[in-house]
């Protein structure tokens, strides 16, 4: 029994245990999709233009909104595609399919920016900024 008691802490900082649900009436759950377009925060990587990245649909982009935490991440589009584990920045290369059913991808760059309040473990996103307008149009319309 008393393992659980251990163990519940250290899981739900990991994200694999929710202690308290989310619902639409908690004061801190997003309301609105916010995200910035800055083509200069991108800098320069070899062979950038090579990497895979992941498709994903933009809805599910969507739900990365300041206050979500880490782990929820990589739950919606997994690991950064830069190798940026332990900084504060995420860096992800994204393609959307252009149409339902489509083959045709639209190549996006995104960046995730994290700040951890002062007292608290866990570590939030405070901004997604993406690389091009039309990526962060995209995803605003998206539902």
């Amino acid at each position: 029994m008393q393992f659980w008691f251990l163990a519940v802490p250290f899981l739900s900082g990991l994200g694999l245990v929710s202690p308290v649900p989310v619902t639409a009436e908690d004061p801190k759950a997003p309301t609105a999709y916010i995200a910035k377009v800055d083509p200069d925060a991108f800098r320069p990587v070899p062979l950038e233009h090579k990497k895979l990245g992941v498709t994903v649909d933009p809805a599910t982009v969507r739900m990365i909104t300041p206050g979500v935490d880490k782990f929820s991440i990589y739950k919606l589009i997994g690991p950064p595609h830069f190798g940026e584990m332990i900084t504060r920045r995420w860096n992800y290369v994204l393609f959307f399919p252009v149409a339902p059913g489509s083959v045709e991808r639209q190549r996006c760059r995104m960046e995730i920016r994290f700040t951890r309040e002062r007292g608290h473990y866990s570590v939030t996103v405070s901004d997604v900024v993406w690389q091009d307008r039309a990526c962060a149009d995209r995803v605003a319309a998206a539902r």
